[in-house]
């Protein structure tokens, strides 16, 4: 027999031996904190979503289940808890549907750095229902909390670069949606604070530090120092609206950090989140790494241009966009400007008012980035802007 009929004919008893192992027997190797019998009619979607889970956190809980053959009476693994922790730990939380980390390091007063501190080798991105997360060693001491709402800056060393960066369209969880805002602060900003705080919704404002307005005023400042301090996020669309693409790194140096150091003057925080004007870059290795060196951690572009710029904010039009893009998407990042010429203060909030009982009417909440992407969107207290 030669070589090639022998690696054939291993392949396929490889695959035989594969799909005779009962899935009970090739669940994940974390420690199953809880089971699911198939029933008739299931489908692993309606099962992964009954427990809260992603389809990839789903499929590592049961690796090699079929889910074109899903048979009736087999277990399925929908929880498991395996997660290193502090051997000292004090106190755990039990993470249920909906969970992400932002939202257990923020319910305990926690940062994301003493989480991950907490628990060695947790992963965010794939959570799984029944898994315990520690949140308070017995000392206390690996729980330092982080203020959201000072203002003092802190002396500050230069921070590393990024050693990873990720690119946004989407919120994490379904039925959040993230409403952001380009090219400000403009005039009609703190009406827009004041419609989303009677609304109860929380944004993401991107904005330019000399683009439309002049960062440096008080005016501006105050308005910035608002938007903060009323739970919405506060992120870099560069010094002055220039295409990434198109700069030496210096300049490109000089886009973020000019904005940057004026963001944390008046609200005491970086921002390791960008989104480059004209998404331009998102496509580009040069300015991911341009944007690793510099700090950066995370690109937010977006799932629903609502094109207010070209449209002129017609109602329409927007919620046309808004209903395209909830067909294919249940937590859509929603593109928005807080500037386009011939916006007046009625356009703008006559539109956002709109967006948002259209989304609210689809059972979708609004959220902030940092909810959104459930990643800290800033540098931790301390860190400066890198060498």
């Amino acid at each position: 027999m030669n070589s090639k009929n022998f690696t054939f004919i291993f392949v396929l008893l490889s695959l035989y031996l594969t799909s005779a192992i009962p899935i009970e027997s090739r669940l994940s190797k974390r420690s199953c904190s809880k089971t699911y019998k198939v029933q008739s009619g299931d489908s692993c979607f309606k099962i992964w979503t009954k427990y809260g889970l992603s389809e990839s956190q789903f499929k590592s809980l049961n690796s090699g289940i079929s889910c074109t053959n899903l048979k009736k009476g087999i277990n399925i693994c929908v929880g498991s808890s395996s997660i290193s922790t502090s051997s000292s730990c004090k106190t755990y939380h039990t993470v249920v549907k909906g969970d992400n980390c932002y939202k257990i390091w923020t319910k305990y007063g926690l940062t994301e750095s003493s989480l991950k501190k907490l628990n060695s080798n947790i992963s965010c991105s794939i959570l799984h229902v029944g898994d315990k997360i520690c949140v308070k060693g017995s000392s206390g001491s690996s729980t330092t909390t982080g203020s959201t709402t000072s203002h003092n800056t802190v002396t500050e060393k230069p921070s590393s670069p990024s050693s990873t960066f990720k690119w946004y369209r989407e919120c994490v969880n379904a039925k959040n949606y993230a409403l952001t805002f380009d090219d400000g602060v403009y005039d009609y900003d703190e009406a827009l604070l004041d419609l989303l705080k009677k609304e109860g919704i929380k944004a993401t404002f991107f904005i330019n530090g000399n683009n439309m307005s002049d960062i440096t005023s008080s005016k501006v400042r105050n308005v910035i120092k608002r938007m903060y301090d009323e739970g919405h996020n506060v992120l870099s669309h560069t010094w002055s609206h220039k295409d990434l693409t198109t700069l030496d790194s210096s300049s490109f140096r000089s886009e973020l950090k000019k904005l940057e150091d004026q963001i944390y003057s008046i609200i005491g925080k970086r921002p390791k989140t960008v989104r480059p004007p004209f998404m331009a870059g998102s496509n580009n290795e040069n300015v991911v790494n341009l944007l690793k060196k510099n700090g950066y951690s995370y690109g937010i572009l977006w799932y629903v241009d609502t094109e207010d710029w070209s449209n002129r904010g017609n109602v329409d039009i927007v919620l046309n966009f808004i209903k395209e893009g909830l067909k294919t998407s249940d937590r859509p990042i929603i593109l928005n400007h807080s500037y386009y010429q011939y916006i007046t203060k009625d356009k703008l909030l006559t539109l956002v008012k709109k967006e948002i009982e259209y989304l609210k009417g689809k059972g979708l909440k609004g959220v902030n980035m940092e909810t959104c992407i459930g990643h800290t969107v800033y540098r931790y207290s301390g860190e400066g802007y890198p060498n």
